[in-house]
């Protein structure tokens, strides 16, 4: 255990010497979008899938509509992939698409949802049918947090181990479809939103906010470089990647693997500016740093 200034330990999955990669889990990643009106998002969840694998996890597969897959995976070579089916106008097939997953992800110990991956109907269904699913950890970002949005209080129906990473723009869409009165603070905001869907909440704003409803940590150590697209599908991936790594234990770890994501992604940011500075830095910039960063935390 490492005690950062200002936070509690930080707790790193365990890293044995004879460990393997199937010792050290595998994350599967959903997300990306072409939709009819002609939008392409395939970035973000590429840059999670290598931000899982940045983090030490064993292994990730990359699940995009089935037009995407083959370029998605060009931005993420070491991933495997799922095509998940679209319709004759790129529509995904949310049905058939969990039968795929859980085909293909069967094994995989955490999932990443919501990366790009639009607000259609079809994406509403299939993070609505994760949700419900008590088999394993999911880190909900984006995309997978406006589906949650779109449902009414009453339709909650979450039952998986869940991470939520909402920036303020998104906590606000929950808030107003939970009846949350948000209260501008961000420990306060953040602790709601966790008590309300039974989660761990990363609210996302100047600085970062981690909450499981009872306990809040705030990290300071982030700074204006990261405020860049793809900043955030990095964070996801990242804290996906060390919940895989807690193995067996991975849900008592859900708080642990949220606070050192995103302190490792916070340095990891820093790293890139001191020899670039706080302007331009691009997501990608963040991903060689983050073995770095994770070594520096092991030294103490």
């Amino acid at each position: 255990m490492l005690q950062s200034p200002g936070m509690t330990s930080l707790v790193l999955p365990p890293r044995p010497e004879d460990g393997h990669k199937g010792t050290f889990g595998s994350v599967c990643v959903i997300g990306g979008c072409k939709s009819e009106d002609g939008l392409v998002m395939l970035g973000a969840p590429a840059l999670a899938a290598n931000a899982a694998l940045r983090s030490g996890c064993g292994q990730v597969v990359l699940a995009t509509p089935q037009p995407l897959l083959a370029h998605a995976l060009s931005l993420a070579p070491t991933a495997t992939g799922v095509e998940l089916p679209v319709d004759d106008v790129s529509r995904l097939m949310p049905s058939q698409s969990i039968t795929l997953l859980d085909q293909h992800c069967g094994s995989c110990r955490a999932i990443a949802l919501g990366m790009g991956f639009g607000q259609g109907w079809s994406q509403q269904q299939l993070v609505t049918a994760l949700i419900a699913r008590e088999d394993r950890p999911i880190v909900l970002d984006a995309d997978g947090l406006n589906a949650l949005a779109s449902l009414e209080q009453g339709a909650l129906d979450i039952h998986s181990p869940l991470v939520m990473t909402p920036h303020v723009g998104e906590f606000a869409r929950l808030a107003s479809a939970f009846n949350i009165h948000a209260t501008g603070s961000l420990e306060e905001d953040a602790a709601a939103l966790a008590q309300t869907c039974g989660a761990i909440v990363v609210l996302k704003s100047h600085t970062t906010v981690i909450s499981n409803g009872i306990q809040t940590e705030r990290c300071d150590q982030g700074g204006v470089e990261l405020a860049t697209g793809g900043s955030g599908d990095v964070l996801a991936g990242l804290i996906a990647g060390l919940i895989a790594q807690y193995g067996v234990q991975a849900n008592d770890h859900l708080f642990d693997a949220a606070l050192l994501g995103v302190h490792i992604h916070a340095l990891a940011g820093k790293a890139v500016a001191e020899h670039q500075g706080n302007t331009g830095m691009l997501a990608t910039d963040l991903l060689g740093e983050i073995p770095k960063t994770i070594s520096k935390l092991r030294k103490g």
